[in-house]
């Protein structure tokens, strides 16, 4: 089945890619908070790839591998 946006210029599909992009990242970080600072930022470190966020992340809270929001990261890169 074909979609209507084939016939649409891609550069306004891109735009509005991008609003809703915005727009469910705000509504995701804004659940997260309801339940705290510590989980909406352990949701933020857990999604990202980045190494270094993970560690902050640890460092930040004071966290050690026995802890339930302790994130693996690898300490020597």
């Amino acid at each position: 089945m074909s979609s209507f946006l084939e016939n649409e210029n891609q550069m306004v599909i891109d735009a509005i890619y991008q609003e809703i992009g915005e727009h469910l990242v705000e509504q995701w970080v804004q659940s997260n908070l309801d339940e705290g600072q510590l989980y909406a930022d352990y949701c933020f470190a857990q999604m990202s790839d980045d190494n270094y966020i993970k560690g902050r992340f640890n460092q930040f809270y004071d966290l050690n591998p026995n802890d339930q929001y302790y994130l693996e990261w690898d300490e020597e890169k």
